[in-house]
């Protein structure tokens, strides 16, 4: 049997043949979650996705369960050696799997949801007024939302790479189901780079690639980018606050915060708020006409990045 790296659940994972990999249970408090998880898992693997796939789960138990064991490459393997085909394929694969979300698609408003979250972040949370703001504009507006499956933590370390194939595993509950979920994940991973920094990974290729795929999906899925999205993107965030166990992990996470819209909106440095801010005052716009002499990767001669400040 070989013990393998888990992430910040705690739930450690067991290769107990070549074929089949277990995943334990952090604690019993956690051995709800997880059956949720493996029941995720299962759906989605019983599902038709194009180019996508999920390891089959093989049995469930009360503080385990067990799923076919898929080889493959990480996002740092994959994305290092990977030809511009690759990343197309990459791209693509995300377009089809949100399109097909949409597709099915429901509107429901997430008010209930989102403060009942904000309520079990409050008490952990360092940015209690940020807090205080999506409260209010929860009270002043309508929020609404695509009701839609999600894997729930959709980050590309969550991901099983292949030349022809992406592998979704460690799926998770969520508190709001919606495709949304995802984009916000991928955001983090994509445009605020948190997976190569917590992981120290210095690469201007990956970067590169990373913030070609995210300006794509915000060119297709802008309409869906509103204030929910920044409310959602915000909460994902700070849902990270509880697990942090590294100074190093903590700065980085301020730093995202303190980018974003809300927290300037909110003003949660001086106690007041803001009267307004133009969507994209926190970004600016990058000539990448010369990026395949920069970073040995070509994309698109005349490719707009938009990078964080």
């Amino acid at each position: 049997m070989t013990k393998l790296d888990t992430g910040l659940s705690g739930c450690s994972l067991e290769l107990i043949s070549d074929r089949v990999l277990r995943k334990y249970s952090s604690s019993p408090d956690y051995n709800s979650r997880l059956f949720k998880q493996a029941v995720k898992q299962r759906v989605f693997s019983e599902s038709i996705y194009k180019n996508i796939d999920a390891p089959r789960i093989h049995c469930i138990s009360e503080d385990y369960f067990d799923m076919e064991y898929i080889p493959g490459h990480s996002f740092v393997e994959f994305f290092e050696t990977a030809s511009i085909n690759d990343v197309e394929f990459v791209k693509q694969t995300l377009f089809d799997y949100f399109d097909q979300l949409i597709s099915t698609s429901r509107y429901i408003d997430p008010g209930n949801k989102i403060r009942y979250k904000i309520d079990t972040l409050r008490l952990k949370t360092g940015y209690p007024k940020l807090l205080d703001y999506i409260q209010t504009i929860l009270i002043r507006y309508n929020l609404r939302v695509p009701h839609t499956f999600c894997h729930g933590d959709l980050t590309f370390s969550n991901i099983i790479f292949h030349p022809n194939r992406l592998f979704f595993i460690d799926f998770l509950d969520c508190y709001v189901d919606t495709f949304l979920s995802d984009l916000v994940k991928l955001k983090q991973d994509l445009y605020y780079l948190w997976g190569l920094k917590t992981q120290n990974i210095q690469s201007n290729r990956i970067e590169q690639i990373y913030r070609y795929i995210w300006t794509q999906l915000e060119e297709r899925y802008f309409e869906y980018m509103d204030e929910t999205f920044d409310i959602l993107d915000v909460m994902n965030t700070l849902r990270l606050e509880p697990y942090l166990t590294s100074e190093s992990h903590r700065v980085i996470l301020d730093t995202i915060v303190k980018s974003t819209q809300l927290y300037a909106l909110s003003d949660s440095a001086n106690g007041r708020s803001v009267e307004s801010i133009p969507k994209h005052a926190t970004e600016m716009d990058v000539d990448s006409s010369n990026v395949e002499s920069l970073y040995g990767y070509g994309i698109d001669s005349r490719t707009e990045l938009r990078l964080l400040r």
